[in-house]
């Protein structure tokens, strides 16, 4: 059976697709006509079997099980879901027969939480530019389809370099790889180029913006590395999470304010001086959440050196 959004006050039943728009606007595939509920309020992906959840800053926001979604997360079968006063009920069967048939062993394995181990990483955070005025001039299935093409061309580049994809959060992705070594920061470099360079533009829904709408997608991106945790966070959450990744999400802000599209921390050229020949140095800058400010490389426009 395919999974389903069960209304809790009727008997509406939403059969969900691959990729859902969740919103006010007509275009919606998912059209909720609620006061609380934004134009383009939320989507749900499916990833492998699971259908994915996040919220694209709407006014109200997206809850489940009471809890506000600031970042992707994975729904279960029987998980409360609020868009503004409207509520459902996560319904998907074959989730749940696959655990009922699952012999007691296996189920306890399952419910435990994996051990967190502290790695060395290789970060990357990527985020549209302005991406909510932009989605204020377009229609809803306009929007869903250019995140959709966009979710896509990220799974291309960066799993095509060994990146894992950790999640993405509305119009933004963060990714990691394991290890620091200057080929993996090649790497890293090399996926934050095409996510930001003009080439990424040639998609066809990017195309057709700019001609017919003249309105340009430009991904900015934010590298850095350092100490991560990586482990189960709980029920259907599996993240890297530590101080590190925080900074990382504060560089990739700092792109806005030097007008570059792609910033790497410090660390990231620490004991590479080849990488000197393709970053420079962009300043000492204060960041949101951080005592200390933060030095940056901006990355320089010009091929990058082959692995």
């Amino acid at each position: 059976m395919p999974a389903k959004l069960k209304s809790v006050e009727n008997d509406l039943e939403i059969t969900l697709e691959d990729f859902n728009m969740i919103g006010r606007s007509p275009d919606a595939n998912i059209r909720l006509l609620d006061g609380g509920v934004s134009r383009q309020h939320a989507t749900i992906r499916r990833d492998g079997s699971l259908f994915w959840i996040a919220d694209l800053g709407s006014a109200n926001g997206s809850f489940v099980n009471d809890v506000a979604v600031t970042a992707n997360r994975a729904l279960r079968h029987g998980d409360h879901v609020q868009f503004g006063n409207i509520s459902f009920i996560y319904d998907n069967d074959e989730e749940s027969t696959q655990s009922s048939v699952q012999p007691a062993s296996t189920q306890a394995i399952y419910t435990i939480a994996l051990p967190v181990k502290t790695v060395k990483a290789t970060l990357l955070v990527g985020d549209l530019r302005n991406f909510t005025a932009l989605s204020a001039q377009l229609s809803a299935e306009e929007v869903a389809s250019m995140l959709r093409e966009w979710y896509a061309q990220c799974e291309q580049v960066l799993k095509s370099r060994g990146a894992v994809i950790d999640k993405f959060i509305g119009d933004g992705v963060f990714a990691y790889w394991h290890g620091t070594d200057f080929e993996t920061r090649l790497k890293a470099t090399e996926a934050a180029k095409i996510l930001s360079g003009p080439e990424a533009g040639d998609s066809p829904k990017r195309k057709w913006l700019k001609e017919q709408m003249n309105l340009e997608v430009f991904c900015h991106i934010g590298l850095n590395i350092g100490d991560v945790a990586l482990g189960a966070m709980g029920r259907g959450m599996s993240t890297a999470v530590g101080e590190a990744v925080n900074v990382t999400f504060r560089i990739e802000s700092l792109t806005r304010q030097l007008k570059v599209p792609v910033l790497a921390g410090a660390p990231f050229l620490e004991g590479w001086p080849e990488g000197l020949s393709i970053y420079q140095n962009a300043g000492v800058h204060p960041v949101k959440g951080q005592p200390e400010p933060v030095e940056v490389y901006s990355l320089i426009d010009g091929p990058t050196p082959s692995l």
